[in-house]
């Protein structure tokens, strides 16, 4: 989830000089975005020129709007795939308002927060305790339900922060706005990680995953999934992308090295890696072509279609391609990421 975005003149630089031709709106595929964030602004989802768009629902309680938007978007004309995609999880900001699947669905509330939350200032974290709402019970079963319902849905977003900070009483958005010195503990991340990983794997839902300075944790849960899902001989892949990866360049063969079933992707945006200078060239270089997704980010329909055509432009930079080649490639793959055949004469990566 984007809070700031990263102003153009931070990676100017960074992008080709190409000239995007504006016939290839249609085939840029917004693998991780959030515009159903900005309520009022509903109607221009539709009227966006980016071809497709993969909504994240982070919480319960966005979850409706998401699928709100997907009601009334239309299916493209020219190659029968809806313009929005749905996208269902419990993203880590909010994983304190869930109850673990294995916990005690009876765990008084005032417990299962202590528990779950950690901080600095013990006088804090009790009074904001005394303003959350009961943790949700059914909240994986309304997951499932919702993937059911919409077969190309997939699960996210979902993930790990190990930085963030919750947001005092009454706040509903970060900007502007002091967060406090409570977060979830690593532990309950990982449990609701882990059902939500369970999950999608069961149904062969592809994962949009958050990760914020939980890199290894990421690295040593996937290695310990993948081993348990090859003895009992899964062959579907466990598609899962790192959404607007901005880690260690260090760290990705052994992402990509990782043994089926789990087959690993990276999309990058320029509002969260615009800031990252060239390293985010060196990333993007180092991203085999067929694991390469491109996304905005945005908690907002304005801008993203100038995103999408910033991001094509510093892709094409970082691995010598021209415009149509990321454009090409990056659907490609974000069609074998969703999990949907591609159209009769498209070729499929």
């Amino acid at each position: 989830m984007c809070q700031d975005s990263t102003d153009q003149s931070a990676y100017t630089d960074l992008m080709t000089e190409e000239k995007f031709d504006d016939d290839l709106y249609k085939y840029l595929c917004d693998n991780h975005c959030h515009p159903h964030d900005a309520v009022d602004k509903l109607d221009e989802i539709a009227k966006l020129r980016t071809g497709h768009l993969t909504l994240m629902g982070v919480r319960e309680q966005d979850w409706d709007t998401v699928k709100k938007v997907v009601d009334q978007s239309s299916i493209d004309n020219e190659d029968g795939i809806e313009k929005c995609i749905p996208s269902f999880g419990v993203h880590p900001w909010y994983a304190h308002l869930v109850r673990g699947a294995a916990r005690n669905q009876t765990e008084p509330d005032e417990q299962h927060y202590n528990r779950v939350l950690t901080s600095k200032d013990d006088s804090e974290k009790a009074d904001l305790i005394q303003h959350l709402p009961t943790p949700s019970s059914d909240w994986l079963r309304t997951l499932r339900a919702n993937l059911e319902q919409y077969p190309h849905a997939i699960v996210g977003e979902i993930g790990f922060d190990r930085s963030a900070r919750l947001l005092p009483a009454g706040a509903e958005h970060w900007h502007g706005v002091r967060p406090t010195e409570v977060r979830c503990t690593p532990e309950h991340q990982l449990e609701v990680v882990s059902s939500q990983f369970e999950l999608a794997r069961d149904l062969n839902r592809s994962v949009s995953l958050h990760c914020v300075q939980a890199h290894g944790m990421v690295l040593d849960l996937l290695l310990r999934k993948a081993n348990e899902w090859r003895k009992k001989d899964m062959k579907t892949p466990f598609r899962i992308c790192l959404h607007s990866y901005g880690g260690s360049p260090g760290i990705l063969p052994s992402l990509f090295d990782i043994k089926r079933p789990v087959k690993v992707y990276m999309s990058f945006s320029v509002a969260i890696n615009g800031r990252l200078g060239n390293k985010l060239l060196q990333l993007i270089e180092k991203v085999p072509d067929d694991r390469l997704l491109i996304e905005s980010d945005y908690n907002t329909p304005t801008g993203i279609d100038d995103a999408m055509v910033d991001i094509t432009k510093v892709v094409a930079k970082a691995k010598k391609w021209s415009i149509q080649q990321v454009v090409e490639i990056t659907r490609r793959n974000w069609l074998e990421f969703i999990n949907i055949s591609a159209p009769d004469g498209e070729h499929r990566a």
